[in-house]
């Protein structure tokens, strides 16, 4: 009997096992079970996996992406979308909508249109060529007109900037989970990247062909026990014909069930579809808040918690230093090695701040409600209201804004009227760096946008509507928007483009950058590109505002740009709001109000006045 290579059986069940040799990684195998004992279809599966496979390791070694992360990705992609197709098939089977004809069509398109777009290219059309030998395989034109809409379905989603961050965040959420290392994905990688999602996605559908049901591999050895030629055993007496006794219904009904641990909780949390809309950094700060209450508490289950844990874990909240969760290092240190260098700090460097406190308890409120929803209990005990920190300040107090003579003091800082030289931004000189630290203040100064939404653009963010050059404020692949009315489009001040800001971001695109400000694209999950300037911005508004008694900052542009804006009666209010990314003042303004036109919008950046 020939041999399929790369086959192997453990117990009754087939698997796939390969060596991938030129990796210099750790794990030099991929594997995967076929979830067959049958040993023909494993054959089957096997070959199909051995060709995608072929295919997929000259995608990696075509591309620049690393091998290590290739194989995570690649790995990634495979073992999800064998999940997701498990799921869809379950509930095809349990739940049916449609005939199985219907059903077997769609699942034959998308296997089909996967392959087709990992051979061939995100091309939604079938060339005539591809149309006769899909006919000549025995397919109708009900199929090749389901395998059009599909490949047009799949080409899109890819191809769509949504699509592009999905795939972004779980390339990175793969490959640091599994190396460790974190991607920062150039354009080149990018493509990388989605050449092997298309290879990965026609991998997983052509090992599905032919999977067992797994459910019936567990139902087969209990049945196998039951001997069907058994006799029934049955009473010699003769009883009287009774009404037949109603069926005894089991108190112990199969249960869906869901693991109780945080951290596993707060996973599910960030991977539920309907949650999608969260930002990046939300989901960020609710895995390393589970992270950080398990270190500080020892509790894993989030039926264990109590009252009192919460009680402690907001008390060492108010013990930790300032800066805590700034540097990467903080998640290697222990809860007592954090505490221990808290108490070598100033009183003004310890606690954190009432808002941020009150942000945890909110995060625990979500954490509990999603746990109530899989039937997980949580304790009735807790009142986290009883934990809110109260806080001294109204909201329009917060932060302090700039008034026009302060900001036109700091600007006359040599940053941005020359300095020494680029490591050397505080003493004067005839050097101006045109960098994030030169651009990204100007920015805010002209706009009043936030800091991520200014430091953080790409090239592609610079646009021109109506003839207006202006700036789409939006999620990308470095960052994302803070809520829905975030996203907006802004004028380019007039000055800005008398300094040469289209020629810089002219210049970042020739160079192919993926970000207007290269240099602050943050090196791990923690930093911000805000963090990159956060010391010289800081230390240039002490220098020039005789050590900045106001403890102004980045976002004391928002309040100043707002508070001027409100001064002028031609300004309106939808105005104001669609230029700084607020939402509207009711569900009417949300709904059906439309945006501000562009040369009107212009006309409101114009009103902002110069800074030097």
């Amino acid at each position: 009997m020939a041999t399929t290579p790369y086959l192997l059986q453990r117990g009754s069940t087939w698997s796939w096992r390969r060596r991938v040799p030129e990796f210099s990684t750790k794990t030099r195998h991929w594997q995967l079970s076929l979830r067959t004992t049958d040993r023909s279809i494993a054959c089957i599966i096997a070959r199909r996996l051995n060709y995608e496979c072929d295919r997929m390791l000259d995608a990696i070694t075509d591309g620049k992406l690393p091998p290590a992360q290739a194989k995570a990705w690649l790995t990634s992609v495979v073992r999800s979308e064998l999940d997701r197709i498990e799921r869809q098939r379950m509930i095809t089977r349990m739940d049916p909508v449609g005939s199985s004809e219907e059903a077997q069509r769609l699942d034959w398109a998308t296997a089909r249109a996967w392959s087709h777009l990992a051979s061939k290219g995100l091309h939604p059309q079938l060339s005539a060529q591809d149309r006769r030998t899909v006919l000549n395989e025995g397919s109708s034109e009900t199929d090749i007109a389901s395998l059009e809409a599909m490949l047009g379905i799949l080409s899109r989603d890819v191809l769509s900037e949504a699509g592009v961050n999905k795939m972004l965040r779980a390339a990175r959420d793969s490959i640091q989970t599994a190396t460790g290392e974190t991607l920062n994905p150039a354009a080149e990688t990018i493509l990388s990247l989605r050449q092997l999602l298309l290879a990965g996605k026609a991998a997983a559908w052509s090992a599905s062909e032919g999977r067992e049901d797994p459910s019936l591999e567990q139902a087969r050895a209990p049945a196998e026990i039951i001997d069907p030629r058994e006799p029934l055993h049955i009473s010699g007496e003769t009883t009287l014909i009774e009404a037949p006794t109603p069926p005894q219904v089991s108190d112990q009904r199969p249960e869906f069930s869901f693991d109780p641990d945080i951290v596993a909780l707060v996973e599910r949390i960030n991977a539920e579809k309907d949650r999608e809309h969260i930002k990046e950094d939300t989901r960020k700060q609710l895995s390393s808040q589970a992270h950080l209450f398990v270190k500080a508490t020892g509790v894993t289950d989030v039926r264990g918690i109590t009252q009192g844990h919460l009680k402690f874990y907001k008390s060492m909240l108010q013990r930790l230093p300032t800066s805590y969760g700034k540097s990467p290092i903080d998640a290697d240190r222990t809860i007592d090695e954090i505490l221990a260098r808290a108490e070598d700090l100033p009183e003004n460097k310890v606690g954190l701040s009432p808002r941020t406190i009150n942000g945890h308890l909110d995060r625990f409120k979500l954490i509990f409600q999603f746990a109530k929803s899989e039937s997980i209990p949580i304790a009735d005990t807790i009142e986290l209201g009883l934990l809110r920190v109260r806080e001294d300040k109204r909201n329009r107090d917060k932060r302090e804004a700039f008034n026009l003579p302060e900001l036109q003091q700091v600007f006359r800082h040599p940053i941005w009227t020359g300095c020494r030289s680029t490591s050397r931004r505080h003493e004067r000189g005839n050097i101006v760096k045109a960098d994030g630290l030169y651009w990204g203040p100007i920015l805010a100064g002209y706009s009043g946008a936030r800091r991520e939404e200014v430091l953080g653009l790409e090239p592609r963010d610079v646009v021109s509507v109506d003839g207006i050059p202006c700036y789409h404020i939006r999620d990308n692949v470095h960052r994302g928007v803070k809520t829905f009315s975030s996203e907006r489009l802004v004028p380019i001040h007039e000055y800005l483009i008398e300094l040469g800001f289209l020629r810089h971001v002219d210049h970042m695109r020739k160079r192919g950058a993926t970000a207007l400000f290269p240099e602050l694209i943050a090196t791990n999950d923690s930093q911000s590109f805000g963090d990159k300037i956060y010391y010289n911005w800081a230390k240039a508004l002490v220098l020039q505002l005789d050590g900045n008694p106001r403890e102004l900052c980045f976002h004391s542009f928002r309040h100043y740009a707002i508070a001027h804006l409100k001064e002028l009666p031609e300004v309106s209010e939808k105005h104001r709001l669609d230029l700084v990314g607020h939402s509207g003042g009711d569900v009417h303004d949300e709904q059906y109000d439309v945006a501000t036109p562009m040369p009107a919008m212009s006309g409101v950046v114009a009103k902002l006045p110069r800074l030097f």
